[in-house]
């Protein structure tokens, strides 16, 4: 709001002093080229500072995958317990970083006054990493204020909404998942069809999946479909779909832990 102010006194203004010195053409002119030229220069500013936060939140993320990655060559070299000493410890470098993102996300406030749609964009960047933390009540207080548009954001509103028993799942699904193709429809799709399998409507995700087969041939969604065709319900499995899936929470992925040998 405070920028559109901005560009508008500058556009005024131009035009008033051209206006006075050449004339009303001239001064409509120049009114409407100072305008603009106040609203690019404004925009680089705020792209370029907006940029620099973002940056920071990628350096922390990348960080920590790095120590992640790290981690799980020592855990080739040294294994350790068991697997749920393993996931805490690789949940501990996750969770860090996360809180560390959070806090970033604070310094964007400042560019709030600048731009409407920002804070909708934070909050949708936050609803992404409080899920992560598994902090459910702060999920479900933010998606109504976020932007769900990309495919994160609307597996995140679809997995609440599952876990709360909301009647109007089939709906939001529906009504979201046509502007996706490809992997990311086969995704979504393959989402919805796993929460179908659990209710116990294997035909609302078998059709759910041909239709998502009609602009992707994602292999996952194939044998799934396949299994479903052929009764073999128990079977289906988003497994495939690897970290994007687990990072939805209604599976546990399996940590493999190499046993050393000992000898006699």
């Amino acid at each position: 709001m405070l920028g559109f102010i901005i560009v508008m006194v500058s556009a005024v203004a131009t035009g008033a002093f051209a206006t006075r010195e050449w004339g009303h053409v001239w001064g409509m002119f120049c009114g409407i080229g100072g305008g603009v030229i106040a609203w690019a220069v404004l925009g680089f500013i705020l792209r370029k500072s907006i940029a620099g936060q973002q940056n920071k939140i990628q350096n922390i993320m990348q960080t920590a995958q790095n120590k992640a990655n790290r981690q799980m060559e020592m855990f080739q070299r040294r294994p350790p317990s068991s697997e749920k000493a393993a996931r805490q410890i690789m949940e501990k470098i996750q969770f860090e970083a996360v809180r560390k993102a959070l806090d970033e996300l604070e310094n964007f406030k400042v560019f709030y006054k600048w731009n409407m749609l920002l804070p909708k964009q934070i909050n949708t960047m936050k609803v992404q990493l409080y899920f992560q933390l598994r902090e459910y009540e702060k999920v479900d207080a933010l998606l109504p204020k976020s932007l769900l548009f990309d495919l994160q954001s609307i597996a995140i509103k679809m997995v609440r909404m599952y876990k709360k028993g909301d009647v109007k799942l089939d709906k939001f699904f529906k009504s979201r998942v046509r502007r996706f193709k490809g992997d990311d429809r086969a995704f979504l799709a393959s989402v919805y069809a796993w929460m179908m399998v659990r209710q116990d409507n294997a035909q609302a995700a078998l059709d759910a999946l041909l239709e998502a087969k009609k602009t992707s041939d994602n292999q996952v969604m194939l044998d799934n479909i396949e299994r479903l065709s052929n009764g073999k319900v128990r079977h289906y499995s988003n497994s495939g779909f690897g970290d994007i899936w687990y990072a939805l929470a209604l599976e546990e992925p399996k940590v493999k832990v190499q046993r050393q040998m000992r000898g006699f």
